[in-house]
């Protein structure tokens, strides 16, 4: 801290992101030229797990003589992936909610940490803690562990500290919590509307994992009213995080913003303004991965406000303080093992081993008519997918599998040819399978039911959309799309593998905690 910059302290409190998948000179006048604290990848900087190393150990190399920057990534399992090999593709906190099991959560964690450390990342921005209290949310979902709040809190507890005893810089999303929203932070602002004891009952995997030693915790640009008696989003809000998470939760680990970027924050007060504005309220580092002007203009604000002491110089040092501890703590200073050794070593097959363990015992069975399921190899069998290795792992069990793959989100035009193409495969098939991620798919088992052919649906997005399935005569939910999952969801289908899952969210028909097994 003493040998610091003012300047060096304002490049610490960004996290940024950059276009690209290597270090050019436009990405070394931004990391080495603002001395940054953090970088974020995303799908745009990835190719394969080979060149995201040589890019993170790039980036590492543009600050060995300063202080290394946390090299981040959203890396959530189920549908947000972000190294797709090289690592393990968990199948996702819903599959996981409908293990009920802390065993697994905590191998996931530890085995993922593992994983990305080898790639040189340093910080996950996972797990997702928020509980999915709204059907509707339009951005949690299957993101969430489900919507019982111990049971988000138990399974949180153990992802975290698997992926921390592995060394990884763990930051946990989003607080105090957007799963009860109806809103998406990216295009408006969303408000909490629950009452006072509502909000704070949400925060409960928070706490617990806040008492657990939690390395950091990302903010969600949402409004919560019943907390603070206005509609300033808790990203930027003193009462949030001074008050709430400092002081009742008493959290003194990393706090990072949500992409500043985003329209709830962006639209209202402009991103340089907003980074300040979250700063002073107790974020420790701002999050601006996308266009290159605003992380200049965020940049300029920060050093402004920073020099005027509109941002305090307590304040500033108290960020700092936090920041370097963090980084001290996972052995951030500490030197790699060399690349070229870290590329040779191939991952551990008991870490892929663990997202088919999930994957089986996520495997819930929300109807069955007794007749038509388990399925016999025998069978004249159709499959209509919107994920294509789920028609490949049928095949592999019946190799004269008629498989349509369709597209998850079809155009307008394209939807009535996929439904008569869904009708001529049904007539020649005995049974049906329709793998469902969305409801564009819906309309695709009443197409073939139609027919009169049994339908069987496999449900990998969320179980509320299954349930409005009413044709299909056994509905299996494995609430992934990734490989592991849709293998489960065969072996499930022929019967190899029984169904142990059990609903991590309640529906109209069924309850939390239900099966029909």
């Amino acid at each position: 801290m003493a040998r610091l910059s003012l300047e060096d302290k304002v490049g610490q409190l960004m996290m940024v992101g950059f276009a690209g998948t290597e270090v050019d000179g436009s990405v070394e006048e931004l990391v080495r030229g603002r001395r940054v604290g953090g970088v974020c990848l995303f799908k745009r900087n990835i190719e394969d797990s080979e060149q995201v190393a040589r890019l993170n150990d790039g980036l590492r190399r543009l600050l060995a003589d300063g202080i290394p920057p946390f090299l981040a990534l959203d890396q959530e399992g189920g549908n947000v992936v972000r190294v797709r090999d090289g690592v393990v593709v968990l199948p996702g906190n819903m599959a996981l909610g409908a293990t009920r099991s802390t065993e697994l959560a905590y191998a996931a964690g530890h085995a993922q940490g593992e994983d990305l450390k080898r790639l040189g990342f340093n910080m996950n921005l996972a797990p997702v803690l928020d509980v999915n209290l709204n059907p509707r949310n339009p951005v949690i979902g299957i993101r969430s562990y489900g919507d019982s709040v111990p049971l988000v809190s138990e399974l949180g507890r153990a992802f975290v500290r698997g992926q921390q005893d592995a060394g990884l810089v763990t930051v946990a999303k989003h607080f105090p919590g957007h799963g009860s929203t109806d809103a998406d932070s990216h295009k408006s602002l969303p408000v909490m509307s629950e009452s006072r004891e509502e909000v704070l009952a949400q925060m409960e995997p928070f706490r617990v994992v806040i008492q657990d030693g939690l390395d950091g915790l990302m903010t969600a640009h949402v409004a919560v009213p019943s907390l603070t008696g206005d509609d300033l989003p808790a990203t930027v809000h003193p009462e949030v995080l001074g008050g709430l998470l400092r002081q009742r939760l008493g959290f003194d680990g990393l706090v990072l913003t949500d992409e500043l970027e985003m329209d709830a924050i962006a639209q209202r007060y402009g991103v340089g303004r907003a980074a300040v504005m979250a700063v002073n309220a107790g974020a420790d580092m701002v999050l601006v991965p996308w266009r290159a002007e605003k992380k200049k203009e965020v940049y300029e604000a920060l050093r402004a406000a920073a020099w005027s002491e509109d941002i305090p110089r307590a304040r500033l040092d108290d960020a700092v303080r936090r920041i370097l501890t963090a980084k001290v703590r996972r052995g951030l200073f500490e030197p790699l093992p060399p690349l070229e050794e870290r590329l040779a070593t191939p991952p551990s097959p008991e870490h892929e081993e663990v997202a088919h363990r999930i994957a089986r015992a996520a495997v819930t069975l929300l109807r069955a008519d007794g007749k038509h399921f388990p399925l016999s190899q025998e069978t004249r069998l159709g499959v209509i997918t919107a994920e294509d290795s789920l028609g490949e792992a049928i095949r592999a069990r019946v190799p004269e599998a008629q498989v349509m793959n369709v597209p998850a989100y079809p155009s307008r035009a394209r939807r009535a040819v996929l439904r008569q193409r869904a009708r001529r495969l049904a007539l020649a098939s005995d049974v049906v399978v329709v793998g469902m991620i969305n409801s564009r798919q819906l309309e695709l088992v009443t197409m073939a039911a139609a027919t009169g052919r049994p339908v069987l649906v496999v449900s990998m997005g969320l179980p509320y959309l299954a349930e409005q399935a009413d044709e299909a005569r056994a509905v299996l939910a494995v609430y992934s799309y990734q490989p592991a999952a849709t293998e489960a969801a065969a072996a499930a289908l022929f019967g190899e593998i029984g169904t142990p899952g059990r609903l991590p969210v309640g529906l109209n028909g069924l309850a939390f905690g239900d099966n029909a097994r």
